[in-house]
């Protein structure tokens, strides 16, 4: 049946910006997280054996080493509570944190630790260290030690000390490590002996120092005593101070006592002047004025009662009546009476105010002159407070040096130490380092971690697609098949290996020898998909394409022919690459004169194109002929759209394998003319830049790309559900590598039943 010509039935095409589509944002989920371990496990296991084996060769190639411990308490302020031992104590260590600091420091001072190598007789381990064969020196003194071996000395015994004070608490404890538990257990328990005997010996050399120092400066202190108090009695007597306060003389106490009684007589001045203000504003409606006068209280009364009787009889008989001119007769009296009580209150208000001026004045002239008196006491009294506080000072002085000096004798025999032992050094029989179980593990766990670390920062360099989620992420097109790793019949070959040519015509054509396999069903679902993805108007024109060679397109282009000629459709596989063509070696087509290249050079010589399969006779292969010398004019010219048109009109489906769209632009032309575009991708080939360019050039043709095909994969990267469809499948002989076996058994009982 003929059909429409391409360019009528071809839909109107929106061209797509790629800057218009935003892409899709990546989120790590774990079945992320565990295809990238997947993909790297070799080198996450090569990673942790080699950091298990160095870990344990050092756990058992390593010494042991053993450590001893001893913990004691150091009470910083328990100090003797007698003699000068404990004024020394208080000037040196200013509180319990600092004396304790301290303390730790003078146990780790190389004085302690040289005494201590000393009494180990260490220095002869040293020397024997240095000479080896000869006989073992004496022990030198310490005088006789040169530098080099009074650092080695301490070195040997601060290399391996540990001194910590426990949180919380006036405990230190002293750990030593050391190849030898013997040694280790007595250079701990020489320290802490050596750190005690070290401490009282110091206190005594402290107080002796101190009380020889005190009876050379007593007789002078005495003498300044003395002379301080009879200076402080001249004084006194000539000064007239009585007492031995320069604050209790008359003086103060008669300026304290006028002071008061002026501030008072000032205070009760300004309360009369105000209330004479008060008065002086004529105001006798003032109840304040003179609420203190019973008398001008009673008149206010009568007077606001006469003038309500004037005002209510004025209503009632007129203002001109006798009886309302007797009432205003009465209130004129009344008027005048409270005016002359208030002109009485004035004038003794104004009698007390000039009363307090004047007591006012008086005191202003006392204080002045007590204040002149007390200002030529005040340089006396001045000198008189130096003169007593010399005194005392130079008495107490005197008193507290004298008995310290009385119990010098005594504290020098009883200096004792705040130091106290609670635990003793005991012999290790467990050695602390090296923990084999423990480096072991941890080389392990650490190795496992860095090859973690490795893989992730591998897959992060490498921009290689493994799986179709990838694909789809990266170039945002939908995912129409994904084509599993292939292998030979003896399931031997990996990638990258060659293969012979029996075995690549059979992996090309999976579809028609191994229908069951997984690669089998992949390319029936990528008919499905072309198919299914527009109902009304499935592609008629397929144009399968890839970025660069290699990726596995011509194999998709024949397996997808051949999975729509399964269906029963007339199916033409046209090979369009005119440059490195291919086809005609798949169906090992002979006739090398024939192919797409004549059919457009020379439109005039028809011939159909051949059936190469003899049990699939609905596809037909057009292969690429002679190579012409313009291959891209070629296939964009005139002559190749018209035959696009009668192929459709003669054929179902037309499926053409173009050249790679980056390598040349032979199959920009025949991707305008294409109902739909398939993409190919090789897992683990192609890379992200290379699908991003390839797919941004159909688009600006305005080519309509159906989605993408990935090629080559390994099923244990895809997703969650992919894999265990795959795992499925091989219980039900679609999976490879137990394909084969099933699919020959499937085909045998097929046979038989034919037969029957």
């Amino acid at each position: 049946m003929p059909l429409e010509p391409q360019s009528e039935q071809q839909p109107e095409r929106i061209a797509i910006n790629p800057a218009m589509i935003a892409p899709p944002v990546e989120r790590l989920s774990l079945m992320d997280v565990w295809r990238v371990v997947m993909k790297q496990r070799f080198i996450i296991l090569a990673i942790t054996v080699i950091s298990f084996a160095i870990s344990t060769v050092y756990s058992f190639r390593t010494m042991s080493v053993y450590e001893s411990f001893s913990r004691i308490e150091i009470n910083p302020n328990n100090t003797p509570k007698v003699g000068l031992q404990g004024y020394i104590d208080a000037q040196e260590r200013g509180g319990e944190s600092t004396g304790l600091q301290t303390e730790i420091l003078i146990l780790q001072s190389d004085s302690i630790l040289l005494q201590t190598a000393l009494s180990l007789n260490l220095d002869s381990k040293l020397t024997a260290d240095h000479s080896i064969g000869s006989k073992s020196p004496q022990p030198k003194p310490t005088a006789n030690l040169t530098p080099v071996e009074r650092r080695g000395l301490i070195g040997m015994v601060k290399g391996g000390l540990s001194v910590k004070i426990v949180a919380g608490t006036q405990m230190v404890d002293i750990r030593y490590r050391n190849h030898d538990p013997k040694l280790a257990t007595e250079v701990v328990n020489t320290l802490v002996d050596t750190y005690i005997d070290e401490d009282l010996r110091s206190k005594f050399d402290q107080t002796e120092h101190v009380s020889v120092w005190l009876e050379k400066q007593l007789e002078a202190l005495k003498q300044q005593a003395s002379d301080a108090q009879i200076r402080l009695a001249n004084f006194q007597r000539q000064h007239n101070i009585v007492g031995t306060d320069e604050n209790s003389n008359l003086t103060m106490q008669n300026l304290g006592q006028i002071s008061g009684d002026f501030e008072a007589a000032e205070a009760e001045r300004i309360m009369k002047e105000s209330r004479m203000r008060e008065f002086a504003s004529q105001d006798s409606d003032l109840a304040s004025l003179t609420g203190d006068n019973p008398q001008l209280a009673v008149l206010r009364n009568q007077l606001t009662e006469l003038q309500n009787q004037r005002s209510q009889l004025g209503l009632e008989v007129g203002q001109r009546h006798p009886k309302t001119l007797a009432l205003k007769a009465q209130i004129a009296k009344v008027q005048a009476s409270i005016d002359s009580e208030v002109a009485l209150a004035r004038r003794q208000i104004q009698n007390e105010y000039e009363g307090s001026v004047r007591t006012e004045q008086m005191l202003r002239k006392r204080l002045d002159a007590q204040k002149e008196e007390a200002f030529r006491l005040n340089a006396d009294v001045g000198q008189y407070a130096i003169l007593r506080h010399d005194a005392e000072l130079n008495r107490d002085l005197y008193d507290a040096l004298q008995m310290r000096l009385k119990e010098a004798s005594v504290t020098a025999g009883l200096s004792a130490t705040n130091i106290t032992v609670v635990d003793r050094a005991q012999l290790p029989f467990i050695p602390v380092a090296p923990r084999k179980t423990t480096s072991m593990l941890l080389g392990l766990i650490g190795g496992f971690l860095g090859g973690i670390v490795m893989a992730f920062m591998i897959e992060s360099i490498d921009d290689r697609m493994q799986t179709s989620e990838e694909v789809e992420s990266v170039s945002t097109l939908a995912s129409l098949a994904t084509i599993p790793h292939m292998e030979n019949d003896q399931g031997k070959r990996k990638r990258g290996e060659p293969e012979d040519a029996a075995a690549a015509q059979t992996r090309q054509l999976t579809a028609l020898h191994s229908p069951k396999s997984l690669a089998g069903e992949a390319y029936r679902g990528l008919r499905s998909s072309l198919l299914l993805s527009s109902i009304d108007k499935p592609p008629r024109v397929i144009v399968i394409t890839s970025a660069f060679p290699g990726e596995g397109k011509t194999t998709t282009a024949v397996n997808c022919a051949i999975a729509l000629a399964q269906r029963g459709e007339r199916v033409l596989l046209v090979d369009a690459d005119l440059r490195r063509g291919t086809l005609h070696q798949v169906f090992k087509i002979p006739d090398r004169t024939f192919g797409l290249s004549t059919v457009l050079s020379r439109p005039a010589e028809r011939k159909e194109a051949p059936a190469p399969l003899p049990e699939l006779t609905m596809l037909h292969v057009l292969p690429t002929g002679p190579r012409p010398p313009n291959p891209a004019e070629m296939l964009s010219s005139q002559r190749m759209e018209e035959q696009v048109r009668q192929w459709t009109r003669e054929y179902d489906r037309i499926v053409i394998d173009s050249a790679p769209v980056l390598a040349v632009s032979d199959t920009q032309a025949m991707a305008v003319l294409a109902d739909a575009v398939v993409l190919v991708v090789r897992a683990g080939v192609t890379r992200k830049r290379a699908i991003l360019r390839a797919r941004d050039l159909l688009w600006r043709i305005n080519a309509h790309i159906a989605g993408v095909v990935v090629n080559d994969v390994d099923m244990r990267l895809e997703n969650f559900y992919t894999y265990r469809y795959g795992m499925y499948g091989y219980r039900y002989g679609y999976g490879y590598p137990y394909a084969q076996p099933y699919a020959n058994a499937a085909d045998e009982t097929e046979d038989k039943e034919k037969d029957e």
